[in-house]
């Protein structure tokens, strides 16, 4: 299989909460062809395996592959909020998301409840 073929197998077991096995198409992925959404899905894997550090390092990776994707950097915001505490830089991430997509609604609504609670 090529890493398309890898990332479709991987979304569907992920789609239907095999988070396991969906870990190991998306390892098989990014093997053969670094790409950002195999590791968005690692990461939302590890979370739902409740392995807070690798979901940490897959949205980490997603975003270092492409910060300008808006769901990647909203999803390593609140990672950086809540994983690593770090509300400075997810304050600075969601800022530059909205200087981007001012319309974006989810990324608007994390930083106001960032902004609330420091």
């Amino acid at each position: 299989m090529n890493a398309i073929e890898n990332y479709w197998a991987g979304r569907e077991r992920l789609d239907n909460a095999y988070y396991a096995e969906a870990i190991e198409f998306f390892k098989a992925s990014v093997e053969l062809e670094q790409h950002f959404k195999p590791y968005e899905c690692l990461s939302r894997c590890y979370a739902a395996l409740n392995e807070p550090e690798k979901a940490f390092e897959s949205i980490s990776e997603a975003y270092r592959l492409n910060g300008k994707n808006d769901k990647v950097a909203l999803g390593y915001s609140k990672a950086l909020a809540e994983h690593k505490k770090d509300i400075a830089a997810a304050r600075s991430i969601l800022s530059e998301i909205l200087k981007r997509n001012p319309t974006y609604k989810p990324a608007q609504r994390l930083l106001n409840e960032l902004s609330s609670t420091n």
